[in-house]
């Protein structure tokens, strides 16, 4: 049985997005955050407050593939509203105007008005999401565009997701094995989001020390298992909604039927002895991207190849 940790955690590294996509993102993010104090200073209203979200401040975010964009969540918090009535607060639909008013310089290319959120999109092959809230009694409203004010606590989403990987029982294992879920989904077109295999995958982690390979294993094990029982996908925070309402039943069979072709690729590569044929089974799921490993024959043959250590005596040992 092949040991593909070091292959894994080569992977991991490729996807795992680069030190200058970082920091472009980090740094559209503070100029997109100051035109929008900006503008609300301009039009004399209170300065908003802003809170990096998502899979960007949970570190999955990942290195795409093809058109695909990478992306950032910035939420925008507006402010004044706290000890106001919800029926007097500004309509979700005005504010989505604010905000895109606000950033509508920026690029050249116009924001998008998404239900929940701004989209500015940058011709790098990135786009940055503002979504915008409004808090009061310590509960986030969400600004939708055709739904109005809905609950939504996307700090509360990260702040549960980092206290696991803090948890000594999951660790950063947790984290690269999202990241391996979502260049899986991507490479393969699974319509799954980010959001709901974070959860998948956190609800059936099983940890395995040095060995990522066999924890995701098991934690695929445990996703079937899961879905098998019961086909649903429960937010761990306010409004705690099934985030698989949207599926049908042939939908909800094609998701575990993805899941068990993924189980039996990865089955496959950790019963082959030759790492490079393993290898050969977890690139027809992850990609290219996955590292084609070394064959049990070429590495012999490096080992019998290489020079005798000379003894003491000058005789090779």
């Amino acid at each position: 049985m092949a040991n593909l940790n070091k292959l894994y955690s080569q992977f991991n590294d490729k996807i795992t997005l680069t030190s200058s996509k970082t920091d472009s993102l980090r740094t559209s993010r503070n100029a997109l955050r100051t035109d929008i104090k900006n503008w609300f200073s301009n039009k004399s209203k209170l300065q908003p407050k802003f809170c990096w979200q998502g899979s960007f401040a949970m570190k999955t975010v990942i290195n795409t593939i093809g058109d695909n964009e990478y992306d950032l969540d910035d939420g925008v918090y507006i402010q004044g509203y706290d000890d106001v009535e919800l029926e007097d607060w500004p309509v979700a639909s005005t504010v989505h105007k604010w905000v895109k008013d606000a950033v509508s310089e920026r690029t050249k290319k116009d924001p998008a008005d998404k239900k929940t959120c701004i989209r500015v999109t940058y011709a790098d092959g990135y786009h940055i999401d503002l979504p915008m809230y409004i808090v009061k009694d310590d509960t986030a409203f969400l600004a939708h565009k055709t739904n109005g004010w809905i609950e939504s606590d996307p700090k509360a989403f990260k702040e549960w997701f980092v206290s696991k990987v803090q948890d000594e029982q999951y660790g950063d294992q947790l984290r690269r094995l999202v990241k391996v879920l979502k260049a899986w989904k991507d490479y393969n077109e699974i319509d799954l989001k980010g959001v709901e295999l974070t959860i998948l995958a956190t609800n059936a982690f099983d940890k395995y020390d040095d060995r990522d390979d066999k924890s995701f294993r098991n934690t695929i094990n445990n996703i079937i298992s899961n879905l098998e029982n019961d086909f649903k996908c429960i937010k761990p925070v306010t409004p705690g909604e099934n985030l698989f309402e949207r599926f049908d039943e042939d939908e909800q069979e094609e998701i575990i039927s993805a899941f068990k072709n993924l189980k039996e690729s990865r089955d496959n590569a950790l019963d082959e002895e030759d790492e490079s044929k393993a290898a050969d089974y977890l690139r027809n799921i992850y990609g290219t991207r996955f590292p084609k490993g070394t064959s049990s024959a070429l590495a012999q043959f490096t080992k019998s190849a290489a020079p005798g250590v000379l003894r003491h005596d000058g005789r090779s040992a």
